[in-house]
């Protein structure tokens, strides 16, 4: 018999290393056939206006021009339309306008603005100047701005492909790359959720070293910088654009923008590291923000922390450089985007994988209980960094990210939250001062006894606060109440027994009948 050496690879890790090379190598070599360029948007088209005889009914989606085309007529009010978005118009010299003709029959329902994304529907016509075109519009409506970068569904890239940049772009912990990753993909919303939110997200990462802080900034504005200027979130945002072919001059107004880094190095220093004008799109989550945070000591009820779905502590420096490769294909990881968020826009707390989720979001809360006792509760109280209610919300809303990214929910993504839950509570637990720890737990005793003697109302009380952990709207049905209680080994009798001591001690209340809330200090 002929011993096998161990360092010999096996056949199946010699062909995911084969595959993976092939995949690489592939992506690579294919950039540019890949590309979504201006020039390529350009010239499909005016192929497919080209194609349309005089009389025909079109339909057409593009960016208003609100300046008069050359030789214009008299007969009714004449702009253009552009096939290219604001930012990508000055890359290319091919520029197909197409002319529009408005007049009292037409039917807007549109902001008639320069840099207005809209759908015209119309019929064709030739237009006396040069090769142009027009449409007589019957009806202008606004549409999507993501509607421009699902043109090119089919030049998507593949998850493989989206590490694979992201991979060789970003030099940090696994974790902390993946959680940069599905923040681009922003989150569904929950339905019949009691917070209003949009579809936006808030990684951040705080440190008392600013060396380490304006790294990660500098990378993840690197990324936010790649993308369009009409996506990014500015504060009054115009570009100017003057087309000397046709002696056009004007501004276009860009609104709507999705990502947000902070614009300069002294924002990282404010409790919430957002510019004043951005804090209501913050609060409401309508924007992706990638917001590390200088901060002078941790504190378990920074707002910051509180409301972002990824809140790591980072220990080391974060490396970044520049990614041709990624560069170009940033048309093509949009339409990615936007094609997963058009698959998954919403996510349901009745779907069996959320319930799935909810399930192992409970036992994830035992667990830590267990573990770390009563600094684990202290921290979950209202307005701390691990609320219960809060974070199993925030918590939802990262699963809905990387169902995106990955094009549904399974059990190794379920898997995946809670295991960045765990990390980012081991940090926590680990990085809070002894001050701030014993100023949490003693808000804790000011609603929990001490009292050995109560030591099953206060483990009942715990049961609530797991079952209110994973309520979209924050109550618990007196029912389920009653069940998880006999569950955890409470006898009937007592169970109801003790439902009635926590509603008379004042540690529950019921809002409507049949619903149970927890009743929490100010």
């Amino acid at each position: 018999m002929t011993a096998v050496p161990l360092t010999t690879p096996s056949t199946e890790f010699i062909k995911f290393t084969v595959i993976s090379f092939l995949m690489i190598y592939a992506l690579l070599r294919s950039v540019e056939r890949l590309a979504i360029s201006p020039s390529k948007r350009a010239r499909d088209f005016q192929r497919v206006i080209q194609s349309y005889k005089n009389g025909e009914p079109i339909e057409v989606e593009g960016f208003l021009i609100l300046r008069p085309p050359p030789n214009v007529p008299k007969d009714g009010a004449y702009y253009l339309l552009s096939p290219l978005s604001p930012s990508e118009l000055p890359k290319t010299y091919i520029r197909p306008y197409v002319v529009i003709k408005i007049t009292e029959k037409s039917r807007i329902n549109a902001e008639l603005k320069s840099g207005e994304y809209v759908k015209i529907r119309g019929i064709v016509d030739a237009y006396p100047f040069g090769n142009m075109r027009l449409i007589h519009v019957i009806s202008l409506e606004k549409a999507s701005v993501e509607d421009y970068w699902l043109h090119y569904k089919e030049l998507a890239l593949e998850k493989e492909e989206l590490e694979y940049l992201i991979d060789s772009t970003i030099n940090a912990n696994y974790e902390l790359k993946k959680a940069i990753l599905y923040s681009l993909f922003a989150s569904p919303s929950i339905v019949g959720g009691k917070k209003v939110w949009g579809d936006g997200v808030t990684f951040s990462a705080i440190k008392n070293d600013f060396k380490i802080i304006k790294s990660l900034w500098e990378a993840s504005k690197y990324l936010i910088n790649l993308f369009p200027e009409e996506l990014i979130l500015k504060k009054g945002k115009s570009k100017s654009f003057i087309d000397e072919n046709l002696d056009l001059d004007f501004p276009f107004f860009l609104r709507g923008g999705r990502y947000y880094s902070p614009s300069n190095k002294s924002l990282l220093r404010k409790e919430i590291p957002v510019a004043e004008w951005a804090r209501d799109y913050f609060e409401k989550k309508q924007a992706v923000f990638l917001t590390p945070k200088m901060y002078k000591r941790i504190s378990p009820e920074d707002p910051l922390a509180y409301t972002s779905e990824t809140p790591f502590i980072v220990n080391e420096r974060i490396g970044w450089e520049r990614n041709r490769e990624l560069e170009q294909l940033v048309p093509n990881l949009l339409a990615t985007i936007f094609l997963k968020k058009e698959k998954i826009p919403s996510l349901s707390p009745s779907d069996k994988t959320v319930e799935k989720f909810r399930e192992r979001f409970e036992r994830w809360i035992f667990r830590n209980a267990r573990e770390y006792g009563e600094k684990f509760d202290a921290l979950r109280l209202k307005g701390m960094i691990f609320e219960t209610n809060m974070r199993y919300l925030l918590s939802l809303r990262l699963l809905g990210s990387i169902a995106r990214f990955e094009g549904e929910i399974n059990n190794r993504i379920i898997s995946d939250v809670i295991n960045m839950n765990q990390e980012i509570v081991d940090m926590w637990i680990n990085e809070i001062s002894e001050r701030e720890m014993l100023k949490a737990l003693e808000i804790y005793e000011k609603y929990i006894e001490r009292d050995f003697r109560n030591k099953r109302l206060v483990m009942a009380l715990r049961v609530f606060m797991d079952l209110e952990a994973v309520s979209t709207d924050g109550s618990v049905s007196r029912e389920e109440f009653y069940n998880a209680l006999v569950k955890y080994g409470f006898k009937p009798s007592y169970a109801e027994e003790i439902i009635e001591r926590l509603i008379a001690d004042g540690y529950l209340y019921e809002p409507f009948i049949g619903r149970l809330k927890m009743i929490k200090p100010e």
